[in-house]
């Protein structure tokens, strides 16, 4: 299988997905809320799964960029991938309903579910996932999936930027599919409907880390470029 065909059939399974939630949603009972909506359902563990691939293949190509850019470049690569392996593990409290053990004394003291995760946690009366996970990593992540690849094929800058701390860039049709999902969400006549759009998210996520508009042997060629 190419980078190309596992690009769309990322967005294909994450088209079926929400094609999917819909029609759950549309059912009678809790068909939505046990395989969609609910702790641990199949599609929170395999956002999980799916972000930690992601992680995966950004740890590869910080690895396979270490002799054409920085060591500070490669290293933030790395730190990428760490934070998609952190938001997996943060996905599935860390295992801990799967493995049964109880959270931490301060945890359960300081954490809004009492649960063995970070972005729960409550601080003072600041709520982290509402101050910082919420509608600010929200902006972050629109700006990278949207903007971006508008941005980067016309502003030298942004292109200078991208290659120096290797950033994977979004193609066209992500950003449209990202767009597109981001309207079409809020349709869904559900409280849980979120974790649907964070399995796309990761979808959409894998499926550019593997087939990006700026593949390392074009970044390559254009740093020669500017240093030839």
């Amino acid at each position: 299988m190419t980078r190309q065909s596992a690009d769309f059939s990322l967005l294909l399974v994450a088209t079926g997905l929400l094609v999917a939630s819909f029609i759950a949603s549309a059912q009678e009972g809790d068909l939505f809320f046990v395989y969609f909506g609910a702790e641990d359902s199949p599609v929170e563990t395999a956002t999980a799964i799916l972000l930690a691939f992601c992680g995966v293949a950004l740890w590869w190509r910080a690895l396979s960029a270490r002799s054409m850019v920085s060591r500070g470049a490669a290293i933030l690569g790395v730190l990428y991938g760490l934070v998609y392996v952190w938001a997996g593990g943060e996905e599935v409290s860390w295992g801990q309903r799967i493995l049964g053990f109880d959270s931490p004394d301060y945890f359960q003291q300081n954490n809004d579910q009492q649960e063995f995760t970070f972005h729960n946690l409550v601080i003072g009366n600041v709520k982290l996932d509402e101050l910082i996970f919420g509608p600010v990593l929200s902006y972050v992540i629109l700006s990278y999936l949207i903007v971006l690849p508008l941005l980067w094929p016309r502003i030298g800058w942004v292109q200078r930027l991208v290659r120096q701390m290797i950033i994977p860039v979004p193609r066209r049709y992500h950003a449209a599919f990202a767009f597109a999902v981001t309207a079409i969400i809020p349709f869904l006549d559900e409280s849980r409907r979120w974790e649907v759009y964070e399995c796309i998210f990761a979808l959409l996520s894998l499926a550019i880390f593997l087939h990006p508009a700026n593949p390392l042997d074009q970044d390559t060629r254009q740093q020669r470029m500017a240093t030839g």
